[in-house]
């Protein structure tokens, strides 16, 4: 893929040093192929009993922590600003801010810890992924990774295009090579066989100034044991978040999520903000529309 169009900041929610070395040079190494600027952040949870105003009492280490992140990014050229946001919630204060600042980009960390009921991802996570209105990237840490290749499937999802975006700027700034591949399903047509190639064609043809592209159509039953085999061969793998349900139980999709709990490397999935209207905001948009007939 070509280079983001957009220059709007990406915001990088930082709550532990151990994690802030990765998400700070992710978010770093997007930032030196797009010439976008960064912004540090951290929330600092403020409870209902006390004033927000009182809460510069309750920072600690936490500005440390920031200029620890800070000193993370070696490329002069990046602009780096840093924050601390005192709201109720964690999930608040991350959209506030990304409100106040036109943010383009929040990159947040995730463990991958076992799902809990009626928690996805994480809560923070879960929120900011439903309510903020820009893209959002979730990177799940394995390690110290040296990014030489990068593994980036591909569905023709909503998020393939942001996802494949987000592949080329690491795989610039690291030299990398991008292994893309489509899974088809031996039950599948033979034109829907040809309806993936064209796809693949069409994703490795947007791509600019990536040193090394391979593609390839997998065939297998399974997408996501495909993705998670193929993931012990690579540093990272990078794939769009898919639909949600009616009801919204999904926050990135279940390949995404089944993907991310399993793999083997390092899993940075997207998802990308698109101003759709609800399911709601429809029906009473069309509710209205039969009542002006009568």
């Amino acid at each position: 893929m070509t280079d983001s169009t957009t220059q709007g900041p990406i915001l990088v929610p930082i709550a532990n040093p151990e994690t802030a070395d990765q998400l700070v040079s992710t978010a770093a190494d997007i930032a030196t192929d797009t010439g976008r600027p960064l912004e540090a952040l951290t929330v600092i949870r403020v409870p209902e009993q006390v004033p927000l105003s009182e809460g510069e009492r309750l920072v600690t280490d936490e500005r440390e922590i920031l200029d620890y992140a800070a000193d993370l990014v070696s490329d002069p050229a990046i602009q780096v600003s840093s924050r601390i946001r005192f709201a109720r919630s964690i999930a608040s204060g991350i959209l506030s801010v990304a409100e106040e600042q036109d943010i383009e980009t929040i990159l947040m960390g995730w463990r991958g810890r076992p799902r809990r009921r009626d928690i996805i991802l994480g809560s923070h996570l879960d929120q900011v992924l439903r309510k903020a209105s820009c893209d959002v990237l979730v990177k799940r840490m394995d390690g110290d990774e040296e990014l030489q290749q990068i593994l980036l499937p591909v569905a023709g999802g909503p998020n393939t295009k942001l996802a494949a975006t987000v592949a080329g700027s690491l795989a610039r700034v690291h030299d990398a090579e991008i292994r893309v591949i489509v899974v088809h399903s031996p039950n599948e047509t033979t034109d829907t066989r040809d309806e993936k190639e064209t796809m693949l064609e069409g994703v490795i043809a947007g791509f600019t100034g990536v040193p090394v592209i391979t593609q390839e159509i997998v065939e297998s039953d399974s997408v996501g044991d495909t993705i998670v085999d193929q993931s012990k061969d690579v540093d990272l793998v990078v794939l769009g978040a898919t639909s949600e349900d009616l009801f919204r139980r999904s926050v990135i999709g279940s390949l995404p999520e089944q993907v991310g709990r399993r793999s083997a490397s390092s899993v940075l999935m997207v998802k990308e903000h698109r101003n759709i209207p609800s399911r709601l905001a429809r029906l009473i948009s069309r509710l209205r529309r039969e009542i002006l007939r009568f």
